[in-house]
């Protein structure tokens, strides 16, 4: 019904057609008609007195073509609403019949008079489910010029419809149900409130929704009743539902041939026996999907056998391709041109084993790994990895080779991700034109944890990760160490075009063999990611020569203000801070600039433009970021 959907956003304002394309449509159509009519009479024998009377008639039609313009002339008409709300008066208009006609092609004076008679019964109506049963319309209709009229309604609602009980009953069972508690304690009414029939059909809906949601299959209202007393101008609601038995969660039939029967139950979030939602329907669903081991997922709910409460669930499932290939082109500030060769099996057993090798390629250098994932405890969030590549990075302060080979174990501690690895590397690296290499076996633990929502374009949010790492020359490593380092990233929305983002990172190494470490557990500073106005890696402690040999410990800060122009593009101002030092009263490097942003398809892309301020002269660098806000 129009005045429902009135307060569902379903109103729109009708588009209103050009008369004079009317008019053309009607005419052409009118002309190929009667040419079409008079010449089939034409060569038509005249057998019949019914024969001249059609000839006369598709003579006549020919002659009316050569008059359409007056004959289809329209009236143009604009309807003016006054004295009620936008939400009333979007209801109204779309009840009003002269205001759906106006643009009609046949409208005429005639018809337009008609329309106007009857739209203030029309307004009346229209108000009543808004709880207005005593509104007065003041009809008006003015004409400007032979073909141009307007016609106002001056409404006054009057007072809504009080009301005067609302008796509200629920069954035990769904009164018993935490889930119902927001809808029972907080009713669309209480004694002396404004009566809406909007807002009643709305609030039966939301129960009839979570019931269905919540495996109430059987609920119904007993008693859905309004009484509306016009003498008194109140409203009394009667409204009992019986929520039912409650179903629970019955067999799940397995439709595969793709994964072992064992770990695929271990994605199912419920058992057989506890009580049905449709929640845990869309969770399996979607952990099934982001398995990433299935090109389709179906997860749907049979019909209960005959007098069971149990509700079964099928699970029909197909493989993906065997072989996924990926090829990535970017360019970032840091690494310049940059591409990235991928390929994958996401399915090399029935034990959900997979293998992903990765190909990247820029200035800076390459890198090659496979890493062979076998899923382990909760498979939706746990594995275990083993990989094994080459890593050759060249920067302004060092160059390296990494050839490793590890294990690591992901999984999730509530909301937090660990991560505990093992990694055996070798590297061969030069750092302030010394030569050496190293053999490192390096234990590690790393905590991450993510609040907000979007974490690509964040509004609000937080990042936090620490991770503690080291090696001692007693389990194969030529060197001693021990390193811990964190970062946090924040986000806070100001308003909804403008927003804060700060961020920062602290490490620290205890060693008395500094001179040993390979440049990949050194601290350097610098960059997109560090402090701007500055090249990659290109800050931290000097040799006697001025070359720069990386630090024991990391200070960097970052605050920014970004101000969104129209959604997709924006502006930002930052500050940067920090150094890779050896003392912590060592000088810590300050960046500063503006910035332009962009939320493309593939992530946000951040062009920033940035002067190293305690730099000699304070030359300015161009950065180039792509990547999600947390």
């Amino acid at each position: 019904m129009k005045k429902a959907n009135a307060e569902h956003g379903q109103t729109c304002k009708p588009l209103r057609a050009s008369s004079e394309g009317h008019t053309c449509r009607v005419t052409k159509l009118a002309k190929e008609r009667a040419i079409h009519f008079a010449l089939r009479l034409a060569i038509a024998p005249f057998r019949s007195r019914r024969s001249i009377i059609d000839l006369i008639r598709g003579t006549l039609a020919i002659l009316a073509c050569f008059y359409s313009a007056s004959l289809f002339a329209q009236v143009d008409v604009n309807v003016v609403v006054i004295g009620i709300n936008k939400k009333l008066e979007d209801n109204v208009r779309l009840s009003l019949s002269i205001e759906q006609q106006k643009s009609h092609v046949l409208m005429s004076e005639g018809r337009l008079r008609r329309l106007h008679k009857k739209a203030p019964l029309e307004i009346s109506n229209a108000l009543q489910p808004f709880g207005y049963y005593q509104a007065v319309v003041k009809p008006e209709l003015t004409q400007s010029n032979p073909n141009q009229w307007t016609a106002t309604y001056t409404v006054d609602p009057g007072p809504p419809l009080t009301v005067d009980e609302f008796n509200f009953i629920v069954s035990s069972e769904v009164g018993n149900d935490a889930e119902f508690q927001p809808l029972i304690k907080k009713p669309p009414f209480n004694k002396g409130d404004a009566f809406n029939h909007i807002e009643y059909e709305e609030f039966k809906a939301r129960l009839a929704k979570l019931a269905s949601e919540r495996g109430y299959f059987n609920a119904h209202f007993i008693k859905h009743r309004i009484e509306i007393d016009l003498n008194k101008y109140t409203a009394r609601i009667y409204l009992n539902y019986d929520g039912g038995v409650r179903y629970r969660f019955g067999e799940v039939l397995l439709k595969q041939n793709v994964l072992d029967t064992k770990l695929l139950k271990r994605y199912i979030p419920f058992e057989k026996g506890m009580p049905y939602t449709l929640n845990q329907m869309i969770d399996l669903q979607q952990a099934l999907n982001d398995s990433d081991y299935f090109q389709s997922v179906e997860v749907s709910h049979e019909q209960p056998q005959i007098n069971s409460h149990e509700i079964p669930v099928t699970v029909k499932l197909s493989p993906r391709k065997p072989h996924r290939f990926s090829l990535g082109l970017g360019y970032g500030s840091d690494t310049g041109a940059r591409a990235k060769f991928g390929w994958q099996m996401p399915r090399l057993n029935t034990s959900g084993h997979r293998l992903d090798t990765e190909t990247r390629v820029s200035q800076l250098g390459y890198s090659l790994g496979a890493y062979y994932r076998v899923p382990v405890f909760n498979p939706r969030t746990d594995q275990m990895i083993y990989s094994a590549g080459v890593v050759n990075e060249t920067t302004d302060s060092s160059e390296s080779t990494i050839r490793s080979v590890g294990a690591s174990l992901k999984h999730s501690r509530g909301d937090w991700r660990e991560a505990i690895s093992l990694n055996y590397q070798q590297e061969d690296f030069i750092v302030a034109d010394i030569s050496d290499d190293s053999t490192l076996l390096l234990p590690s633990i790393n905590w991450s944890r993510t609040w907000g929502g979007n974490f690509i374009y964040a509004v609000d949010g937080l990042r936090f990760d620490i991770t503690l790492r080291g090696a001692n020359k007693k389990l194969i490593s030529d060197t001693n160490f021990t390193q811990l380092q964190g970062g946090i990233k924040a986000i806070s929305s100001l308003n909804p075009r403008n927003r804060i983002i700060a961020r920062g990172r602290l490490g620290s190494t205890w060693t008395q063999e500094f001179e040993q470490l390979p440049s990949s557990v050194r601290f350097f500073a610098g960059g997109a990611q560090s402090v701007r106005g500055y090249a990659y890696q290109s800050l931290g402690p000097v040799d006697v020569n001025g070359k720069v040999v990386g630090g024991k410990l990391l200070m960097v800060g970052s605050l920014e203000y970004e101000h969104s122009l129209n959604g997709q593009w924006g502006i930002a101002l930052f500050y940067d801070g920090g150094n890779a030092i050896d003392n912590i009263n060592d000088k810590l490097e300050r960046g500063a600039g503006f910035g332009l942003r962009w939320k493309s398809p593939v992530g946000p892309v951040r062009i920033d433009f940035a002067s190293a301020v305690t730099k000699e002269g304070s030359p300015w660098r161009i950065h180039i970021n792509i990547g999600p806000d947390l």
